[in-house]
């Protein structure tokens, strides 16, 4: 609680809400008030989104703070209706609750669901965390509310919500669901957030993000004073240069025709000038 009320007093003073000049953006409903609400709540009302939080006491006056926080249109109420009222709910719940919380909300068909609770971990035998489960607390939801969309974000420290270039650069933000629209959907909000979003396919790779997770604790783990965020860098385009999906044996993904459109702050590089960068033998010596 004395982490929640320190970080809404910074975030008084960080964030001054600037309405974005006649722009529409969805609804979005923050189920929980704690400090990953705290931190991403004023951040989504800066970037021009009307936040309505879940709280099982929104007459708390921590939350009464965090609403004024949070933009004019702002407002709390209890979990079920703020995720009537919404368009995204994003389940900022612990991990070991979120999907009771996602169950107690009723069905939201259509509507997108954003998880980003981490998996289940113990220590294992050499001292270090390791999962507990084969499949992610998003995968579960999906499955016990197919109408929903449910998308999985794996989100960096909640500091990069009120100063995406805390670092100098962006951390990047994977996105996975089955559902290509709500990928594309959640990405705005991430790109919104200035943050850069990326595609990480369909709910399954939200194990992937589990596993990431449990890696980025080995260096609080060790004692050390350093952590690490995780930041994707475009890579060399093989298929300027080679057939990829002869040379790797390709499938053919479900959503191929559909692919969801990420926004992007930088061009893409054009194969002419990654031949100019890597020279001979993948372009002619002039």
């Amino acid at each position: 609680m004395k982490f929640v009320i320190v970080l809404l007093a910074v975030l008084a003073t960080a964030l001054s809400f600037r309405p974005l000049n006649g722009q529409e953006k969805p609804t979005v409903a923050i189920i929980g008030t704690g400090n990953l609400a705290v931190a991403l709540g004023p951040a989504l009302g800066k970037s021009g989104y009307s936040v309505v939080y879940g709280s099982r006491d929104p007459a708390r006056d921590a939350v009464r703070t965090l609403v004024q926080l949070s933009g004019p249109r702002a407002s709390a109420m209890s979990p079920r209706e703020a995720a009537s009222k919404a368009q995204v709910i994003i389940l900022a719940v612990p991990g070991e609750v979120v999907e009771q919380v996602a169950g107690e909300l009723g069905e939201l068909p259509g509507k997108l669901i954003i998880d980003v609770a981490g998996g289940e971990k113990r220590i294992a035998s050499d001292g270090y965390l390791e999962l507990v489960s084969d499949s992610a607390h998003a995968e579960r939801i999906q499955a016990k509310h197919p109408a929903n969309r449910v998308v999985r974000l794996n989100i960096p420290s909640i500091a990069f919500f009120s100063n995406p270039l805390l670092l100098a650069t962006r951390p990047s933000v994977l996105i996975a669901g089955n559902d290509p629209s709500a990928r594309e959907a959640a990405a705005m909000i991430v790109f919104d957030l200035g943050l850069d979003p990326w595609d990480a396919g369909p709910l399954r790779f939200a194990r992937t993000f589990d596993a990431l997770n449990t890696m980025n604790m080995i260096p609080w783990q060790q004692g050390r004073m350093e952590g690490y965020e995780l930041k994707m860098l475009p890579g060399v385009p093989l298929p300027c240069f080679i057939p990829v999906a002869d040379a790797f044996g390709f499938g053919q993904p479900y959503d191929l025709d559909r692919l969801p459109n990420f926004p992007r702050r930088d061009p893409m590089v054009t194969c002419d000038e990654w031949g100019r960068r890597l020279g001979p033998p993948y372009v002619e010596k002039e």
